[in-house]
């Protein structure tokens, strides 16, 4: 009989942990070690949320590295005095 993956406890697949947003990770990954640290678990389902925890980690690694370079982008512009990328020609009296 094939393994059934660990799901999170609000039901959705684990696999579909690049679309989530920072915070939807966050709390699934806090879930899992809340599960872990329980003892309740046996050794493979474990084993499957730790892995699921590192692709959560890698997920949440990846939006704030995308966050801080938005953020330096527009620490550039602002510095030059540019309209951040999109910006050009709306007006910027509203």
């Amino acid at each position: 009989m094939p393994k059934k993956a660990a799901q999170p406890a609000d039901g959705t697949p684990s696999d579909d942990t690049d679309a989530l947003a920072y915070e939807a990770a966050v709390d699934r990954l806090e879930t899992i070690i809340e599960r872990i640290e329980s003892g309740e678990i046996g050794i493979e389902e474990s084993i499957d949320l730790y892995e699921q925890g590192t692709r959560l980690l890698r997920r949440c690694r990846q939006i704030l590295d995308q966050a801080e370079q938005r953020i330096e982008k527009l620490g550039e512009h602002a510095d030059r005095g540019d309209p951040p990328d999109g910006a050009e020609g709306q007006d910027k009296t509203a």
